[in-house]
């Protein structure tokens, strides 16, 4: 009896809904400006995320790194960030982060999945 327990939870385990393994596989990045607010101390970027996959992402393990850049490309500074709520299959979703530095020189903005 036993044996037919283990099988039959290793059966529950191997065919429930699992999250992805590796986020970066499975995720596309953009970044943008959001002009809808300003600040002397920084600039607010909206990143989206969009799920390519068929599997469900864990938005925590979702990591990710927002590069501020000036003139000639040059990093100004960086904020990291995650999407928190888990991110479904084919979906996209966005998050807003601070990127503390003088908007003054930000030209543009990038993201890249954090290794």
């Amino acid at each position: 009896m036993p044996r037919v327990r283990a099988l039959l939870l290793a059966l529950v385990f191997a065919v429930r809904p699992s999250l992805a393994d590796d986020s970066r596989d499975c995720l596309d990045l953009s970044a943008r400006l959001d002009q809808d607010t300003t600040s002397p101390s920084g600039v607010r970027v909206l990143v989206t995320g969009r799920n390519h996959c068929a599997e469900t992402l864990d938005g925590y393990a979702c990591r990710f790194r927002v590069r501020a850049l000036g003139a000639g490309n040059k990093e100004i500074a960086t904020q990291n960030g995650t999407f928190g709520d888990p991110v479904a299959p084919r979906a996209t979703v966005e998050t807003l982060v601070f990127v503390v530095c003088d908007p003054e020189r930000v030209r543009s903005v990038t993201v890249e999945a954090d290794r």
